[in-house]
């Protein structure tokens, strides 16, 4: 897979395996971590529009990507345990936390059972916000397991045909990611997500959620979800399925720089004498 040249890349050994990180940017670090049968570079088109300000940190989530795929460890707790040792071992202060669907309820529980280390956090579909898509194990189960198998002996070339619509580029970045995907994430999806609404109370820090669109009780009803949060905003992007940024990239990237425009103000107000 060919990156942008001026990507960083590294290995670092963190909570007991092996993750793979990328770098990109200058400027206060911004970690983004992606969802479920993907890695770090699907989030390439976002990451080098956020490198003019910020420095990013992208990593793959253990079983995906170019880390390591151990038989344990992806309970949400391990998920959080990896995002903070990346952000440990990278030695980042305060960093923005940023991530999709399994990788948005990763960052909303380590905003949660970590809270002085993020100084902001934006969340894109989060995975499981109100439970109302919970399935039981078996079926999730069954569901990667035979997703990974449709896979198996598929080319590159091939899996990239079914993301053609969102250009040459990123299909081809999703389809390695959907073939770099080894069979112990199954253990992931046993594992499941918790309710992410669930860990709002507990966030203190400014937060964006970002989410799909959805029919006016739906809607009415995450609302209803992050008044929770202490300081939050959650905005419905129109037309947007579960990869908002995918379908509906300006209109998604609009509201994500205005929250971090917001951000860094506050943060210059509060560091003025």
């Amino acid at each position: 897979m060919r990156l942008p040249y001026e990507w960083a890349t590294a290995n670092l050994s963190v909570n007991g395996t092996d993750i793979q990180c990328y770098r990109t940017g200058d400027g206060p670090p911004l970690v983004m971590a992606h969802g479920f049968f993907e890695n770090g570079p699907c989030m390439e088109r976002l990451a080098n529009d956020l490198a003019d300000e910020y420095e990013v940190i992208l990593y793959d989530a253990r079983g995906h990507g170019l880390s390591a795929a151990p038989d344990t460890g992806y309970a949400i707790e391990d998920r959080v345990a990896d995002l903070v040792g990346v952000i440990d071992a990278l030695s980042l202060e305060n960093p923005i936390l940023f991530g999709h669907s399994m990788g948005g309820s990763t960052a909303a529980w380590t905003a949660a059972t970590h809270p002085d280390l993020p100084r902001a956090l934006i969340i894109e579909d989060p995975a499981n916000l109100r439970g109302q898509h919970a399935r039981p194990a078996d079926e999730r189960v069954n569901l990667v397991r035979d997703q990974l198998a449709a896979w198996e002996d598929r080319s590159v070339e091939d899996i990239a045909s079914e993301y053609e619509q969102y250009g040459p580029k990123l299909a081809r970045h999703l389809a390695i990611a959907n073939s770099e995907c080894r069979p112990n994430i199954i253990n992931l999806a046993r594992e499941g997500y918790p309710e992410t609404a669930d860990a709002f109370p507990a966030i203190t820090c400014p937060t964006l959620i970002i989410k799909s669109d959805g029919d006016p009780a739906s809607r009415a009803a995450d609302h209803t979800a992050a008044e929770a949060l202490a300081s939050g905003r959650l905005v419905h992007i129109p037309n947007a399925g579960h990869a908002v940024f995918r379908d509906q990239y300006e209109t998604a990237y609009t509201e994500l720089r205005t929250f971090l425009h917001r951000v860094e103000t506050r943060t210059a107000q509060s560091e003025t004498p």
